[in-house]
């Protein structure tokens, strides 16, 4: 009764679902160590990225691991300058992207399992997800829900309750059909993050892992490659097992003063939260991205204006004047991008 209730649940809501044995994360667990010690991680990256994952708890012994693939948006957030105002995009899953995990884990317990404790599984889920038969990679290294495309938000769970696996079993990951002979992600990629010699992507070149953390851009970044003020939607929006993108309209706007209270950078112990900028990235689910969002909206600025220049006078005295139209989207070819 409870694997129909589940299947029903995600039905009515337009998710797919999926859940197995919590040896699945055993299996997942094993294959990243077989992969660092293989050198196909970069250090850096795993110590930065999966080695804090291996502080989890114990799973339950004979418990199962439920993996939710909810639909997500692009989202879109206002920026007010004083050549006019910038349109910039948010990927899926970046909006608020961690309230959206205790959502569906209530949401879960009421209608779903009722009675039955749920709590958050906090391993790779993309690769449990993939174990479970869930989604499917693309070649660049994305999960996709076959059928469905890459924009949803995958959402782990964890519960003693021992459930019948779910249709697809537990078995071994595999590329998307469409993948086969095709390379356009590869193209596509400005940071040349995607090679033909794997599937695995080199995530320490990955656009989006760069600009989710602070510093200077490396020299190898090219200053086209700025789309997104977080992450980056390259490779996903030249995909064609992707249909076109959603993007919903947040109705956020920063007014041209908090706007350039972030392009000032980010400094400890400032009144930021006096002009809103702090509530408003609260409210966004960003509260942590301000170290380096005046960094990335700073590119996205630099990026239009360029555009504008190389477009020619007309253009440049419509862009003075006139919403973002090019900073609208992303390139024309979440937080999907990294390992697991």
């Amino acid at each position: 009764m409870t694997e129909q209730g589940l299947r029903r649940w995600a039905s009515e809501r337009g998710y797919e679902v999926a859940w197995g044995s919590v040896e699945a994360v055993g299996h997942v667990r094993e294959e990243i160590a077989a992969r660092r010690t293989r050198g196909e991680l970069a250090e850096s990256f795993y110590r930065a990225e999966l080695a804090p994952l291996g502080e989890r708890a114990a799973l339950p012994s004979g418990g199962t691991v439920i993996v939710v693939a909810k639909p997500r948006p692009a989202s879109r957030v206002v920026f007010d300058l004083e050549e006019g105002s910038l349109d910039a995009l948010l990927p899926p899953t970046y909006f608020r992207y961690r309230s959206t995990f205790e959502d569906l884990r209530r949401d879960l317990e009421a209608h779903a399992l009722p009675g039955v404790p749920i709590d958050h599984l906090g391993e790779p889920l993309k690769s449990v997800a993939a174990r479970l038969g869930l989604v499917r990679y693309g070649r660049n290294n994305v999960s996709y829900v076959p059928g469905a495309g890459s924009y949803v938000q995958l959402c782990g769970y964890v519960t003693e309750a021992q459930l019948a696996p779910s249709a697809g079993g537990e078995g071994v990951p595999r590329l998307l059909d469409e993948c086969e002979g095709c390379s356009i992600c590869q193209k596509a990629c400005p940071t040349r993050a995607i090679t033909a010699d794997r599937v695995l992507i080199r995530a320490e070149r990955c656009l989006t892992l760069l600009n989710e953390n602070p510093g200077v851009w490396p020299d190898w970044v090219p200053a086209s490659a700025h789309r997104c003020l977080l992450g980056c939607l390259s490779c996903q929006r030249s995909c064609p097992a992707n249909a076109r993108l959603p993007v919903e309209e947040t109705g956020l706007r920063f007014s041209s003063r908090e706007t350039q209270e972030l392009l000032n950078g980010h400094r400890e112990g400032d009144e930021r939260a006096e002009s809103g900028v702090r509530a408003k990235l609260a409210w966004l689910g960003q509260s942590n991205a301000e170290p380096v969002l005046g960094r990335n909206l700073q590119a996205l600025i630099e990026a239009r204006r360029r555009r504008i220049r190389s477009r020619g006078p007309r253009a440049q005295q419509a862009g003075s004047s006139a919403t973002s139209g090019p900073l609208t989207g992303c390139a024309r070819r979440d937080r999907a991008c990294r390992t697991g």
